[in-house]
């Protein structure tokens, strides 16, 4: 399966992801724009190039075999594109410094290499 259908899959699944929790609320535009955000996927080759994009942008990054479906509002999804039916974990970002993100994702790839 190719990453842009990988990535409509997650965003078909994902209500938060593609607007319809917002729609639900009552933002009549949400179901247009969140996904809309989602789009491309951006590579990044290291651990630390991540943890800035996550920090800083919304949008969809791949490391590895991993992509991080990143909202300022819902934080960051991480699915494993080999199995994208489940997402591994939720993070919050601005919550976690540096150390702690690359444990983390070290365990992420460890467990599913």
């Amino acid at each position: 399966m190719d990453l842009e259908k990988i990535v409509r899959k997650i965003l078909e699944k994902n209500e938060w992801l593609n607007g319809l929790c917002d729609f639900e609320e009552g933002d009549l535009l949400a179901i247009v724009n969140q996904p809309e955000k989602f789009q491309l996927v951006k590579r990044v080759r290291s651990l630390k190039e991540l943890y800035r994009d996550l920090r800083n942008l919304d949008g969809v990054f791949k490391y590895r075999n991993l992509l991080f479906f990143n909202d300022w509002r819902y934080g960051t999804f991480v699915y494993d594109i080999r199995n994208p039916e489940d997402y591994i974990d939720h993070l919050t970002i601005d919550a976690m410094d540096y150390r702690k993100f690359r444990k983390l994702i070290s365990q992420y790839i460890a467990k599913r290499e």
